[in-house]
């Protein structure tokens, strides 16, 4: 049986506040799929991407800004809407006090369309930006987006480095599975087991 180190997507996940700012970004389509561009300055360029993978709030203004630090140095940075648009704040912009909103039937509804999506959507960025052998691919994940970086960082996926914050969804295997270098930000929070 495989040990959970990180429980599903829970209540907690919704918390937080909505930052601003402009983002400099832009989306396009990669494999029919959204996903937001955040492109470095020519001069700071170091010809390396990251791949971004939300939490429950998809691609926003958070997202946006992250992406946009991350393009500032110097890597071209890529997030993917795996929800399709079906984000927590399609329902509720304040999911934890809307009696309305079914967080348990959204996470079903995107558990393993998440994981379809994100497969498809790697595959096709490695081939749209993977072409040459001078670039190297590097992945960070929030909440939801924690495993993505897990499998990434496996002999399957695409990435040398790779780092989490928040993670969800997470079994001793995921973590076994890794190869490449991995950083973890949680000192001590509620999903992680057991208890340290």
């Amino acid at each position: 049986m495989d040990n959970v180190l990180a429980k599903p997507a829970d209540l907690c996940c919704l918390k937080g506040a909505f930052h601003t700012g402009e983002p400099t970004g832009s989306i396009t389509q990669i494999g029919g799929v959204d996903t937001y561009i955040a492109r470095p300055h020519p001069e700071r360029s170091n010809g390396n991407v990251i791949l971004f993978f939300p939490d429950a709030f998809g691609l926003h203004i958070n997202s946006f800004l992250m992406m946009d630090a991350f393009a500032e140095c110097g890597y071209l940075t890529l997030g993917v809407d795996y929800f399709l648009g079906d984000y927590v704040t399609k329902y509720s912009v304040r999911p934890l006090s809307d009696p309305n909103f079914d967080f348990e039937a959204w996470k079903s509804r995107h558990i393993t369309a998440s994981e379809e999506v994100a497969a498809k959507w790697v595959k096709d960025v490695k081939a749209k930006f993977g072409t040459s052998e001078d670039v190297r691919f590097a992945c960070v994940g929030y909440c939801w987006g924690a495993r993505f970086v897990c499998q990434q960082l496996s002999a399957e996926g695409i990435c040398k480095a790779g780092a989490i914050a928040h993670p969800s969804f997470l079994e001793e295997s995921d973590i076994f599975k890794m190869k490449g270098l991995f950083k973890s930000f949680a000192e001590w929070f509620e999903f992680w087991l057991p208890k340290m």
